[in-house]
């Protein structure tokens, strides 16, 4: 392929890329306001970790927003108030200020929500393996690990003189790529390890078909190991090595899935339609339970409050019998 060719198709690849992030944050706003819905519509008390779980889905839009708007503006600067010729266009792109500052922002903007997003699924794990911290202890030295090599690459494109060109340079692809593959390792290990919770922990049986009862065990696992998430993160990693015009695109979709993501969980959550603590404390419980009679009280999520009980993680009161 030319040099010219190489260029026009990078050129393609930059504004498509842009297009096709707005089309992925609409979806991610409706799902959105559709998770704020079933939150704040609920006529049943609200408690405060669900409304830090609206607020961190909220942020986690909020950050996605501002990457989308600030790549708008980089694209509409380098095709538009650039775009006398194609090589004037590629220079904007490469070695203007709005590419500086796109850079920048981009920077923590993806930082911000690939941390939130890998800290929720530690979270999620953590709960479905009834809040055992043994299980956890791996993904959070791979979280702590990321987050140090987060720093570098973002120090990377903070102080990288950049050009256009589509081969980033290889500093940068080292610290990124780090970074990248500790968010991996711990995105891998809690998927593959809620995935197993939830296949070997039965669900109660609440009088569905077998056909319903499968149809949900699929959604969640999808929902709840954040599949999704994963899968995104893997072709990201996979794209920006190989470089080329096809690494344009795996950003601005992998900022709409660090958000979409968690959403989901938390509308799970929040509309009931996750298993209760208890279900998932059943067998962890269980081999204690050495005598006929024997009484297991579980308090783990619960808050006492004027005396009612609101579970942490589903916000829902019950009176004390």
């Amino acid at each position: 392929m030319s040099e010219d060719q190489a260029s026009f198709d990078y050129l393609g690849a930059i504004l498509n890329q842009a297009i096709l992030g707005a089309l992925c944050h609409g979806i991610y706003t409706c799902i959105l306001s559709l998770t704020l819905w079933t939150i704040f519509s609920s006529k049943q008390a609200r408690s405060k970790a669900r409304n830090f779980m609206a607020f961190i889905i909220i942020l986690l839009y909020i950050s996605a927003t501002i990457f989308l708007a600030f790549n708008w503006a980089y694209v509409i600067h380098a095709y538009i108030k650039s775009g006398e010729t194609y090589v004037t266009v590629l220079q904007a792109l490469g070695s203007s200020l709005q590419a500086q500052t796109f850079r920048w922002v981009s920077g923590i903007t993806s930082g911000i929500n690939t941390d939130i997003a890998d800290a929720i699924m530690i979270w999620r794990c953590w709960i479905v393996w009834g809040r055992r911290w043994i299980v956890v202890i791996l993904p959070i030295l791979l979280f702590l690990g990321q987050g140090v090599f987060g720093c570098f690459a973002l120090h990377a494109d903070l102080y990288e003189t950049s050009n256009w060109s589509t081969t980033p340079d290889k500093s940068e692809v080292n610290w990124t790529t780090m970074y990248l593959s500790f968010s991996l390792g711990t995105t891998l290990l809690c998927t593959t390890l809620i995935i197993y919770r939830i296949v070997t922990v039965r669900r109660s049986p609440d009088g569905i078909s077998a056909a319903a009862r499968a149809y949900r065990g699929i959604v969640e696992i999808l929902v709840e190991s954040a599949l999704l998430y994963a899968v995104s993160l893997i072709l990201f990693i996979v794209l920006i090595a190989r470089g080329g015009a096809a690494s344009a695109y795996p950003q601005i979709i992998y900022v709409t899935i660090t958000g979409i993501a968690p959403t989901l969980i938390v509308a799970r959550v929040a509309s009931g339609q996750a298993r209760p603590n208890d279900s998932w404390q059943a067998s962890n419980v269980s081999a204690l339970q050495f005598g006929s009679g024997t009484e297991i009280t579980q308090t783990d999520g619960i808050l006492s409050t004027s005396g009612r009980e609101i579970d942490l993680e589903h916000g829902e009161p019950s009176h004390y019998d």
